[in-house]
């Protein structure tokens, strides 16, 4: 019998379903064909996979007194999962799906690829440890500025409820003094002052410092987040060979690429904010309504034969923005048991203050439920991913009421395309719809639908500020990508070589460039891979300037977002591009496209 604590929450109830849930996949058929074997693990480990997608749902919306119970879930379902993993029938199904239609070698290759760098739990907790240590380092709310000369003070404090400027025998902040300002009013502090400070040298000393804020802190994790890396990179099976795998760039391409990349903008980080500061700034004269640009969206969709229907009454009610009803029909089997079939619908009219829970159509395909609240931030969450033939997506979109620039703006079009790239995914294969047929690209049609939106919504032209911000950002992601790949595939870093590229991307001399790598999270959580926006942006450009005047943009959301094919990428490109679209040529073509602009 239920507690009632469990009763009157909905996450204790799903605590208690996932402590409880045991996996197996001792009923496969090993028997069977590849394509009877394919749906029944399908079936044996749909259950396992939406109770891992709630959790990661969860983890984001639990309140603090609710971590436990979630970490006690994690690390049950990270067990089950290395248990089916080391099952003797999932090495036999591999081999069986490797030797079939190419359908089946594509999963099989995935399965693979999930198998060998599953990470134990020992080294997956060491992972997780130096990555949280590097975070709480460059977070760290104890920051003070501290001076060598009196000619780098400002003849007033920036902001005396933010700012401890004080005369001292250098300028250090690797041994800051504790004090009770946070970290958010620090930056804002620092932004001032190189903003108002005209002696370009002292701007150079107090940037440097702050990025090398937390050099020695993050050495010794960094070292073993590296080794742990490595390690999983080489654990790859040799399956990477095969004609269907379609990953990441070599690491000789991704250098090329980023080389491609590299644009010298003669602006120097430190001079940034005052550079941006001469530029002309049109404010924002788009909607201030979230609910209404989502309307704009969804209006642009229809493009690809996507339609809605706003559900009513309101089937789903949400209990902390957690839809309560849904969890607890939660059916680990993935069939749609608790979809309302004799709801009254109406036409696509969002109201203000309320939660709306809407069906998701593509062709008179029922793709899911779209469910949409107002909340402190814009977000989506894929509550559940669908899989033809077994069951429907769940998304959820939380947003600000009131939008105030162009970034919030963009990040309401960014939520909306993420969701309808998950709900629309047609494969009939979890692993497929939910990380991509071609492995590490399967956000790309993500960000091409996000472009495609942007372009059609009105009063979302960037200002001359927004766009030098912009490329800003983009080189020095270029650089610190840069960073990142030799970083990951030398034992030392060339000092000498970073410093020239920091040059080529500002045209500023940094003889330290090197150490850079201390101060951002990408190179601790994404590594190497830390380089795919990039990728991405120039890939759609491409898309977008080059695609074949023969191919539409409702074919392009079939084949990027649907894929209902399991197309990789180079499949992908080779329908949508005129040859040659092997990488190389590709490469070259982002030079050309990369900067483009509708």
């Amino acid at each position: 019998m239920a507690t009632a604590p469990a009763v009157a929450s909905p996450l204790n109830l799903f605590i208690q379903q996932c402590l409880q849930f045991k996996p197996t996949l001792s009923q496969l058929d090993t028997q069977a064909s590849a394509s009877t074997q394919a749906v029944q693990f399908e079936q044996l480990t749909l259950g396992f996979n939406n109770i891992n997608d709630r959790l990661n749902y969860y983890r984001d919306l639990a309140q603090d007194n609710q971590r436990e119970s979630i970490l006690m879930c994690q690390l049950h379902l990270a067990d089950e999962l290395q248990t089916m993993l080391n099952s003797p029938n999932l090495t036999k199904l591999i081999s069986k799906l490797d030797n079939d239609e190419p359908t089946y070698a594509k999963l099989s290759l995935r399965l693979a690829t999930l198998k060998a760098t599953q990470l134990d739990i020992n080294l997956k907790s060491q992972l997780h440890n130096a990555q949280a240590t590097i975070r709480r380092n460059l977070q760290s709310q104890h920051l003070s500025m501290v001076f060598n000369q009196s000619g780098c003070e400002l003849p007033q404090p920036i902001n005396s409820a933010t700012a401890g400027i004080k005369s001292k025998e250098t300028l250090d902040m690797s041994n800051v003094e504790t004090n009770e300002r946070n970290k958010k009013d620090f930056d804002i502090s620092l932004a001032k002052y190189l903003i108002l400070q005209p002696d370009e040298q002292c701007r150079k000393s107090a940037w440097i410092a702050y990025q090398t804020r937390a050099k020695d802190k993050n050495k010794t994790p960094l070292a073993a987040i590296k080794t742990i890396k490595m390690a999983s990179k080489a654990a790859k099976p040799s399956i990477y060979s095969a004609q269907y795998y379609d990953s990441n760039l070599t690491s000789a391409q991704i250098t090329r690429f980023l080389n491609s990349q590299t644009n010298n903008i003669n602006v120097a980080p430190w001079n940034i904010g005052q550079h941006l500061a001469t530029l002309p700034h049109q404010a924002y004269q788009g909607t201030t309504s979230a609910l209404t640009l989502i309307e704009q969206s969804m209006d642009v969709l229809s493009d690809f034969g996507v339609t809605f229907d706003v559900i009513k009454p309101y089937a789903h009610k949400l209990d902390n923005n957690l839809p309560s009803q849904q969890t607890n029909n939660l059916n680990v089997t993935g069939t749609d048991k608790d979809t309302d079939t004799d709801t009254d619908t109406e036409n696509l009219t969002l109201n203000a203050n309320q939660n709306s829970t809407i069906r998701v159509w593509h062709n008179k395909r029922l793709l899911g439920e779209l469910f949409i609240h107002p909340g402190e931030k814009t977000a989506t969450h894929t509550i559940r991913y669908p899989v033809i033939g077994h069951q429907f997506a769940q998304v959820s979109i939380s947003y600000r009421e009131k939008i105030k620039n162009r970034r919030q703006a963009l990040n309401v079009i960014d939520a909306i395309a993420q969701a309808i790239s998950g709900l629309a995914r047609g494969s009939q294969f979890y692993l497929n719809n939910k990380f991509g047929a071609s492995a590490d690209h399967h956000q790309l049609g993500q960000h091409w639908l996000s472009q495609y939106i942007q372009l059609r919504v009105p009063h979302l032209q960037a200002s001359a500020r927004e766009q030098a911000a912009s490329v800003y950002q983009q080189q020095l992601r270029v650089f610190r990508s840069q960073l990142i790949m030799q970083f990951y595939s030398t034992s030392h870093l060339d000092t000498a070589s970073l410093h020239n590229t920091f040059y080529n991307s500002f045209n500023s001399h940094w003889y330290e460039a090197a150490d850079l790598t201390y101060s951002f999270n990408g190179i601790a959580n994404e590594g190497i891979e830390y380089y795919l926006p990039l990728w991405y942006q120039a890939l759609v450009n491409v898309i977008i300037h080059s695609r074949k005047s023969s191919v539409t943009a409702r074919q392009v959301f079939e084949i990027f977002i649907v894929n209902e094919d399991n197309l990789i990428l180079s499949e992908q490109l080779a329908i949508i591009l005129a040859p040659p679209t092997d990488i190389s040529s590709i490469i070259r073509r982002t030079i050309n496209d990369g900067n483009s602009k509708d």
